[in-house]
């Protein structure tokens, strides 16, 4: 059971993910109408990735899972929406990404730990490798499924 704190910390940091996500969509000059669509798809990624990560401590594992939320709802959101599901998915990974990940690969280079440097920076990789795997299996599935509803229409 989560204590008041805990839950003000997740909602605090549920928060901030929909914001990095709008404002990341907002760069990208994504269509007014669909930000707060591409920030629902952020944070709920994040949202998924978080809890994952709390039940198995798998980073990877959490990635993948919050790569494959973001891609489904991407395309289901794109369809619905009649937009490219690049615009849904450019910014709902941002909260996915291991940026600070990266920098501790880097920070751990220059210092000359290059051991624990290679340990970060395979950990860096595989969980972006999880966060893309994630999209491509998300899209694949959906898009298998949309087609076989569309041949079963025209039968």
């Amino acid at each position: 059971m989560m204590t008041g704190q805990e839950i003000l910390q997740l909602l605090l940091l549920a928060g901030i993910a929909f914001s990095a996500t709008v404002c990341y969509a907002v760069l990208y000059q994504i269509p007014k109408k669909a930000l707060l669509l591409v920030g629902f798809v952020g944070f709920s990624g994040w949202l998924m990735q978080y809890f994952i990560r709390q039940l198995t401590d798998s980073p990877v594992f959490a990635a993948l899972l919050g790569g494959f939320l973001v891609g489904a709802l991407s395309e289901k959101l794109a369809r619905r929406m009649r937009m490219p599901v690049t615009v849904f998915v450019v910014g709902g990974i941002v909260p996915l990404v291991p940026g600070s990940s990266a920098m501790a690969t880097m920070r751990e280079f220059v210092m000359g730990d290059y051991l624990e440097g290679l340990s970060r920076g395979t950990l860096t990789l595989l969980i972006a490798s999880a966060i893309s795997a994630g999209l491509v299996l998300a899209g694949s599935l959906l898009r298998l499924d949309w087609r076989g509803k569309r041949a079963g229409k025209r039968e």
